[in-house]
C-alpha cells in the first residue's frame, strides 16, 4: 500500500461553492488534432467500463450529447486505446490535446473532474514522498505511521468534498479496498442524497453490507462456481463439515497473489492432513492462463473459477475490492479471521492444529519463489 505522511501537506482547501449555469443535459465538444474514425464514450458504471455512445472524428473534431443526472467517471476512446478520462456532467465540457500525446489532452467545463484532478495531484505528491521514504530503513512503527498519515489524508478529501461524485468515486476507487464497514459507513453518512444515489456509493454500500455479514464470527456465506474440469463445486462441499477451511480469492495475472502461493503451498502439504482446506476463487479471465498456472505451481487445493474477472459473484457476497484476499472458516462455519497473509496463516493454523506435519527440505518459504 501506498504511504506517506499526513502533515507533509497543507489541508486541501474547499471548491468554490458555485457551478455552471444550468444547462438542458450535457455537451462534449472535442478538438483533437489527428484523431479520426470512431470515437466512444465510455462509462464507468461499476467495476468494468460500459461504452454508452459513438460518433465520427473528422478533422480532429467531434461531439456528444445526452443527459446525465448524477455525474459519472467516463472516457473519450478509440478502438485501439482511452484517450482522456474524466467525469461526464450535464453542461458544457470541452477536450482538447493532440491524438498522438494523450497525456497532454485537457478537459474543461467540468466541476467534478476539476476536482478529481485536485486528488490525482495529492496523490502523485504522496506517491513521491513515498518513494523517497522507500529507499530508507524504517522500523516497523514508522511504516504504520505511514499508512495511517496517507489513508488520513485520503478520507479527509472525502470528508471535504461531501457534494461531489468525485469525492464518492475516490472512497470507492482508492479507499474502499482497506476500509472496515463501520469506517465505509460514517464516509457514507456525509454525501448527500443525491450523492449517495451515485453508482459509486451504492457500491461502497453494498461492500459494507457484505463485509459486516462475513465478519470474523458471523457465519460462511456459501459460493460455488465450476471447477478446471467444469463441474459446478460449492463451498459448503467442504465448508462446516469439521475442516478449516480458507477460501482464497486469487489470480494468475496478478503478482501479489503470486507472491502468496508459496507459503498457501507450504501451509497445505503441512495442515491438510489434519483437517485443512483450501477452496480457491480465480478471477481470471483466460482458462488456460489459471489452468497452466495451477499445473505449473502443483497447487493440489481445490479451484474453481466462472471467468468473470471482477464481476465474480464471490467477490460481491463478502465484499472484496481487491487481490488476494481470504477468510479462514472454522469446522462448524464460523468465520474465524479474514486475510491471513504470508506466515500469518500458518501460526494460525498451528493455534488451532497444533504442530503442523514436518516440512520436507523444498517447503521453505522464508524465501518465497519469485513470481513468474
Amino acid at each position: 500500500m501506498k504511504k506517506t505522511w499526513i502533515s507533509l501537506l497543507a489541508p486541501l482547501a474547499l471548491l468554490p461553492g458555485c457551478r455552471q449555469e444550468a444547462t438542458p443535459g450535457y455537451r462534449i465538444e472535442g478538438e483533437i488534432p489527428g484523431l479520426s474514425g470512431t470515437v466512444y464514450l465510455t462509462a464507468f458504471e461499476g467495476k468494468t467500463p460500459v461504452r454508452i455512445d459513438s460518433t465520427q472524428a473528422a478533422n480532429g473534431m467531434f461531439a456528444f450529447t445526452g443527459d446525465r443526472d448524477i455525474p459519472i467517471f467516463a472516457a473519450i476512446e478509440t478502438p485501439e486505446a482511452p484517450l482522456v478520462r474524466f467525469f461526464l456532467e450535464n453542461g458544457t465540457t470541452r477536450i482538447a490535446g493532440p491524438a498522438d500525446d494523450p497525456a497532454s489532452i485537457v478537459v474543461t467545463g467540468s466541476a467534478e473532474t476539476e476536482l478529481y484532478g485536485r486528488y490525482e495531484r495529492l496523490s502523485d505528491s504522496l506517491d513521491r514522498v513515498v518513494e523517497t521514504a522507500g529507499t530508507a530503513e524504517l522500523a516497523p512503527q514508522a511504516l504504520d505511521s505511514l499508512e495511517t498519515a496517507v489513508q488520513a489524508t485520503k478520507m479527509d478529501f472525502v470528508r471535504r468534498h461531501p457534494g461531489s461524485v468525485a469525492a464518492a468515486y475516490v472512497l470507492y476507487r482508492h479507499l474502499s479496498y482497506y476500509l472496515p464497514a463501520e469506517a465505509l459507513d460514517e464516509a457514507l453518512a456525509g454525501f448527500p442524497t443525491a450523492v449517495q444515489s451515485s453508482v459509486y456509493a451504492q457500491i461502497v454500500r453494498s461492500m459494507s453490507e457484505a463485509l459486516k455479514k462475513t465478519a470474523v464470527g458471523r457465519p460462511y456465506s456459501d459460493v460455488s462456481a465450476p471447477d478446471t474440469a467444469g463441474r459446478i463445486v460449492a463451498l459448503s462441499e467442504v465448508a462446516g463439515s469439521g475442516k478449516y477451511v480458507l477460501l482464497d480469492f486469487w489470480a494468475s495475472w496478478c503478482p501479489p497473489c503470486r507472491a502468496e502461493l508459496p507459503y498457501l503451498a507450504a501451509a497445505y502439504r503441512r495442515y491438510a492432513p489434519r483437517g485443512f482446506e483450501i477452496y480457491a476463487v480465480s478471477l481470471d479471465k483466460d482458462r488456460k492462463a489459471w489452468v497452466d498456472a495451477i499445473r505449473r505451481g502443483k497447487l493440489d487445493w481445490i479451484h474453481v473459477s466462472d471467468l468473470t474477472f471482477w464481476e465474480n459473484r464471490g467477490l460481491e457476497t463478502y465484499g472484496i475490492r481487491s487481490i488476494p484476499s481470504n477468510v479462514l472458516i472454522g469446522p462448524d462455519g464460523t468465520i474465524l479471521a479474514r486475510n491471513l497473509e504470508g506466515e500469518a496463516l500458518q501460526a494460525r493454523l498451528a493455534e488451532l492444529l497444533g504442530p503442523p506435519v514436518p516440512p520436507s527440505p523444498k517447503d521453505s518459504t522464508s524465501k518465497p519463489a519469485p513470481a513468474r
